[in-house]
């Protein structure tokens, strides 16, 4: 009881979910108005004692339930006596809407759209994009519904969402992709207790089990010359996609995002500076002859002030907003992986080229001239040496490929 009003908690008979439970509210009445506040969890009704409004005896998660309850309730009655001491008009409206949380967290989809927003805002796109992605395949999942609750993301969902995917003819890495960011999701909600921890889906859900074996994905020195040797005279989108590879490959491996977004105040002299936008961290590498003649080469075209960019791939005045020059980034990356298999062919390379490749390259080179992993890792950008091990996976089965011919 607050002054007049009281607080309770029911059972919303009103709504049924699709595992047969109803969501758990808080009721707020006062002056005869009443407001009910989502829980964000659900019971179903033999489990619900409905004289006493709480959970039975023989509930599984009883003791989560009611923790659940009885911290929402003193979130509420901590409010009530702050408006009290401020002078505050305490309604149900005005109490239910000094705690009720952001709308978008308690329905899986809606929830979803929160982290997309919150991840534009911060300019996270990428990021904002893979949650996009994976909201549009669970929805083509779900058909014609249009809500869903954390509740229902159980063991058996996630199977079903598994095999719907599967028929529609995903690859491993694409599943991997999907379930990760959903993962990921639920994790959000569950700090935000929007689930009970015993509902947690993915403690028996491995998305470890989705095989994401990196194929091979590096070339030889060799065959980085071979590319080199290529003749692109006259072919401009084969020419930014030769250069964009050997650029990546002589400047540690930057990848095509960061490439894209070089400046010519980004270059001092022979050295390169810039800031890895995917982590933040700060570069600074000098240029090895081959970079240094790759960026000379557009300084005629782009050069014209240090604020332009040094490659014809952004423009000043048309990609502003970090969605729109997140998507010509992207749609260059498929116009430049293109023409990388093209060149990759005439060089007669095997391996499928991709800017990716060129990273993956950089790393591998310097594996096998007997470069510790530690200075890769660092000269790589990551955050430990476990990630620069899976660069490194088809330099090392080429190893033992090698070895394994002694036995011959």
């Amino acid at each position: 009881m607050i002054q007049d009003a009281t607080i309770r908690v029911t059972l919303y008979k009103s709504k049924t979910l699709a595992n047969g439970e109803h969501p758990l509210m808080l009721c707020v009445t006062r002056n005869g108005k009443r407001k009910y506040i989502a829980l964000g969890i659900s019971c179903a009704p033999h489990l619900w004692n409905s004289e006493k409004n709480e959970p039975k005896r023989n509930h599984p998660n009883k003791l989560e339930v009611e923790a659940i309850i009885g911290k929402r309730i003193g979130e509420l009655q901590d409010k009530a006596l702050e408006m009290k001491v401020t002078e505050k008009e305490i309604t149900p409206e005005t109490l239910v809407g000094s705690v009720q949380r952001p709308t978008g967290k308690t329905d899986v989809l809606e929830f979803f759209d929160a982290i997309i927003e919150r991840l534009e805002l911060q300019r996270k796109v990428g990021n904002a994009n893979a949650y996009r992605d994976a909201k549009r395949a669970l929805q083509a999942f779900l058909g014609k519904r249009k809500t869903l609750t954390f509740s229902e993301i159980d063991y058996s969902f996630l199977n079903r969402f598994e095999t719907h995917l599967r028929s529609k003819g995903l690859a491993e890495t694409s599943l991997s992709v999907y379930f990760r960011t959903l993962r990921a999701l639920v994790n959000k909600a569950k700090k935000e207790q929007l689930l009970l921890p015993s509902q947690y889906p993915f403690a028996e859900f491995k998305v470890s089990k989705f095989d994401t074996r990196t194929r091979k994905r590096a070339i030889s020195k060799a065959e980085v010359k071979r590319l080199e040797a290529v003749d692109v005279s006259g072919q401009p989108k084969l020419q930014l996609a030769k250069d964009v590879f050997l650029f990546s490959y002589y400047c540690q491996g930057i990848n095509l995002t960061d490439i894209a977004r070089l400046r010519w105040s980004n270059i001092v002299q022979d050295r390169l500076f810039y800031t890895r936008t995917k982590t933040g961290k700060d570069f600074n590498l000098k240029l090895l002859p081959p970079a240094l003649a790759i960026v000379e080469s557009y300084r005629p075209f782009t050069g014209r002030q240090a604020s332009d960019y040094v490659f014809p791939i952004l423009e000043q005045d048309r990609h502003i907003t970090p969605v729109q020059i997140d998507n010509r980034i992207h749609k260059l990356t498929g116009q430049i992986n293109q023409g990388l298999k093209a060149l990759g062919q005439q060089a007669g390379i095997e391996t499928p080229l991709t800017t990716y490749v060129a990273r993956h390259t950089y790393a591998t080179v310097l594996k096998s001239s007997g470069v510790p992993v530690a200075v890769i890792s660092e000269a790589l950008g990551h955050e430990s040496e476990a990630i620069t091990q899976t660069y490194l996976k088809s330099f090392e089965n080429a190893v033992i490929e090698a070895a394994n011919e002694a036995l011959l």
